[in-house]
Parts: C-alpha cells; sequence; structure tokens
C-alpha cells in the first residue's frame, strides 16, 4: 500500500511540473506579445527599437544574404565558364582572322610584284620581254643598303651572268655570279658595278655611273645610297633634277631610268664635270627583282 501511494505521488508532481512549464510558456509569449505591442503603438520603450524585432530582423537578414551570396556565387562560376568558353571562343577567330591578313597581304605583294614586273617591262625593247624572269631577293650584303644580295633564280631558269637586274623603278644592277638555283648581283651602289647613261633632255649628253674615285674628300655619297660619275664633256649642260637614264652603251639596253642629278661638281683643273645621282630605286629595301638577258654585243 505505501508502495502504491508513492507511485501516485511521483504522477502527479509530474503532472504539476508539466502544468507549471506550460502555464509559464504561455505566460512568457504573452507578455512578450504585449511587450511588442506596446513598443510600436506608444514609443515608450526604454530600449528604443524592439529588441525582438531587431534580432529576428538580423536573422533574418543574415540568413537571407547568406542566400545570396551562395546563389551568387553559383552564378558567378557558372559565368565564368562561359566567358572562359566566350574567350576561347575568340582566340580561336583571331587567330584565324589573323592567318586570313597574312594571306590577303602575300596575295596583295603577288599582285604588286606582278605590277612591279609590267612597269619595269616597260623600260625595256619589246625583243628583251620574251627574255626576262622574275625573282625574289633571299639574303643581302651587311649594312643598311643593298649594294649586293642573292636572288632566287640560277642558270637552270636561264640566267646569265651581266644579266640586267630591275624593279618598277628603275635599273637595279647586274647579275655578278651564277650557280644552278641562285645568283648573285651587284647594285649600282658596289664599287665594282659601272654604267653608261644619258640625259633625257637631250641623248647627245652621255656620261658613266662609277666609283672610281672619291671626287669630295668632305663627303661619301655612297655611304648615303646616292650614285656618283662623271659627263663626257665637261661642256654639257648638266643641271640638278635632270633626269638620268641608260644610253644604251655596253651590255644595258637603252633608256632604262637610273635616277635624277641631284648636285653637280664642277673639275676645271681636270677639265671634269661630275654628278651625284639620287637613284629612282630604293636600295634600302629591294623585295623583288625583273632579270633580262644580257645583249649580245660580240
Amino acid at each position: 500500500m505505501l508502495t502504491l501511494k508513492f507511485e501516485n505521488n511521483n504522477k502527479n508532481k509530474k503532472k504539476v511540473n508539466f502544468k507549471v512549464i506550460a502555464t509559464g510558456v504561455v505566460a512568457i509569449t504573452l507578455i512578450g506579445i504585449v511587450g511588442m505591442s506596446i513598443g510600436r503603438s506608444g514609443g515608450s520603450n526604454p530600449l528604443g527599437t524592439n529588441v525582438g524585432m531587431t534580432a529576428i530582423s538580423t536573422i533574418g537578414s543574415s540568413i537571407n544574404s547568406g542566400f545570396t551570396f551562395i546563389k551568387s556565387g553559383f552564378e558567378n562560376v557558372i559565368n565564368f565558364q562561359k566567358n572562359a568558353k566566350k574567350a576561347e571562343s575568340l582566340e580561336k577567330e583571331n587567330s584565324k582572322l589573323q592567318q586570313e591578313v597574312i594571306d590577303l597581304q602575300n596575295k596583295l605583294d603577288d599582285v604588286q610584284s606582278l605590277q612591279s614586273l609590267k612597269t619595269a617591262l616597260n623600260f625595256v625593247d619589246e625583243k628583251y620581254v620574251a627574255k626576262t624572269l622574275s625573282a625574289k631577293v633571299v639574303s643581302k650584303n651587311d649594312g643598311n643598303w643593298y649594294s649586293s644580295f642573292v636572288v632566287s633564280a640560277g642558270s637552270k631558269d636561264g640566267v646569265k651572268k651581266d644579266s640586267l637586274v630591275m624593279n618598277g623603278n628603275g635599273l637595279v644592277g647586274i647579275v655578278y655570279e651564277v650557280s644552278e638555283n641562285y645568283c648573285k648581283v651587284i647594285s649600282l651602289l658596289d664599287t665594282k658595278s659601272s654604267v653608261s647613261f644619258k640625259l633625257a633632255k637631250n641623248s647627245e649628253f652621255k656620261g658613266i655611273i662609277t666609283y672610281g674615285e672619291n671626287i669630295d674628300e668632305k663627303t661619301d655619297y655612297r655611304d648615303n645610297g646616292l650614285l656618283q660619275g662623271y659627263m663626257f664633256d665637261s661642256n654639257y649642260d648638266v643641271l640638278p633634277g635632270d633626269v638620268v637614264t641608260t644610253s644604251g652603251l655596253g651590255i644595258f639596253p637603252e633608256g632604262i631610268v637610273i635616277g635624277k642629278v641631284g648636285k653637280v661638281i664642277e673639275d676645271k683643273n681636270n677639265s671634269l664635270k661630275y654628278v651625284i645621282v639620287k637613284p629612282n630605286v630604293d636600295f634600302k629595301n629591294i623585295d623583288d627583282v625583273v632579270i633580262v638577258e644580257p645583249r649580245n654585243i660580240n
């Protein structure tokens, strides 16, 4: 009997404790609700902004920021992958366009080369046209000026020693050595080169381009890319600006443009009239040339 009473007492205590706890929770909840209502309506809350609402709002904002950060992170990863693929695609497209530009430039160079060939052929008589070929410069001498260089044509192409070399601007020089696949050219700037010329204004006024001697101790005209020579007769009327062409004497056909007279120097002691000629050909830039078989003057 005593045991039963003890168990009943325990059950009663548990019921009482549960009721007390439940009552306390309800009371606290009601107090909280009343407090929030008073804080919103009366504005007399000593803490100012309601602490409960602030805490709830802060927690909500933090959770929302967390979700926003995670969402933004996923979007950044996805956008990075998309941008990486776009960058790779653009890089491939850029490489393709660069190659197309190179191909177009090569075609343009070929067209210009053909145009240069056509212009150069206008300098020679028609009977020499069938004995011409075009070639590209593959190497040159040291220094700024093309005084000697190698072109991509040789004996198997019909090139002969002393063949005439031109480009679209005028006379370049002559073939000096020939191998099977290549030949060496010396330009008018080379000391071994010489060519007879005449003035376009009067074919009787002739002379020769040569570097046999330095006509001015103060200036080395060859180092400045200029040609020098002298008139066969010191009485010839030659002036700066006069056009100089091949005279037809020797291996060079008549009428090929050489350049213009830039300066006239008279040596009265030796009865000589020297000329400094600015060449039409740019001897700093020679890419394509026309090779013409030399005349047979035997």
